[in-house]
């Protein structure tokens, strides 16, 4: 009974130890994690979501939200310049000055602004914008608008006589002042006119503008026909009203030691009369035209 006592001893004693030291062991790793979580908690850095980004971008890329993405970063190591989620829209449409890897930020340093292209570039190569006063030319009344077409006469005097052709054909308005768009609201009272000329072109309206005066005519847009119809003579002659009387083919008679003169002979017929219209020398493309072909070729 006695030895039946002590090994029931043994195994109660056994137990309690067992007991208390997974106690102590669980009293131990609480002890710890408390510890572990309260060092953490205080070296733990504040967190901030800032634009990244979205994969590898090489410099000359225009920002896109496809571009874009969000990371978190240290709120202490991040750049001053550096844009919240919800600033990216600040970033569309800017131009990437330097390439960007994956994941890194898209700060202000690294982007510009897309520069608003010049009056100058929107001319093609090979062409030229050409200035008048509407002083100098008749503007239509103020109906005129950008992307108009025109034709340009000039009226001036050639041997005694009022010569009116074309010089310019299906030109192209591409400005009245400073009104260059298309959707531009007018007042319809400008001072300036420019126009979308070759070179060769450019330098005949210079010389026209010394010499005579310029005429614009409003051309149908659809319009592709090239004229070379002048105009020569007075008024009274274009319309037939002519005050001289009728020329006839003569014959010289001679009287004596006199000095001869002209008498009309017995067969003679008046003198057919001069056409007030004329042909002249004319490109046989319109100007806008020229200019669309010279794009193509380019």
């Amino acid at each position: 009974m006695k030895k039946l006592a002590l090994h029931h001893k043994f195994f109660i004693w056994l137990g309690v130890s067992l007991l208390s030291g997974c106690l102590a062991a669980w009293a131990a790793y609480q002890h710890l994690e408390q510890q572990r979580e309260l060092i953490a908690h205080q070296t733990k850095l504040p967190m901030v979501a800032r634009v990244v980004a979205a994969y590898g971008l090489g410099a000359g890329t225009v920002l896109t939200e496809s571009h874009l993405a969000v990371r978190e970063f240290p709120a202490q190591s991040v750049p001053a310049d550096s844009l919240e989620p919800s600033q990216y829209a600040a970033l569309i449409g800017a131009i990437l000055r330097s390439n960007v890897l994956a994941g890194d930020l898209v700060l202000g340093v690294h982007t510009e602004r897309q520069r608003e292209d010049t009056f100058s570039a929107r001319l093609a190569s090979g062409r030229r914008a050409v200035t008048m006063p509407v002083d100098q030319i008749n503007s239509l009344a103020g109906l005129l608008r950008v992307g108009d077409l025109v034709d340009l006469y000039v009226s001036f005097d050639h041997q005694r006589r009022q010569i009116t052709a074309p010089l310019l054909q299906g030109v192209l308005v591409i400005a009245t002042d400073e009104q260059t768009g298309l959707q531009a609201e007018s007042s319809g009272y400008f001072a300036t006119v420019t126009f979308d000329l070759s070179p060769e072109e450019g330098a005949k309206l210079v010389a026209a503008r010394q010499a005579g005066m310029i005429t614009a005519m409003l051309r149908n847009p659809h319009d592709a026909q090239v004229s070379n119809k002048g105009i020569r003579g007075d008024l009274a002659s274009l319309l037939g009203l002519n005050s001289t009387p009728t020329e006839y083919k003569s014959v010289p008679v001679i009287y004596g030691n006199k000095t001869h003169r002209q008498v009309r002979g017995a067969e003679a017929v008046p003198k057919a009369l001069k056409s007030a219209l004329l042909e002249v020398e004319t490109p046989q493309q319109l100007s806008f035209i020229q200019e669309n072909h010279d794009v193509v070729e380019n």
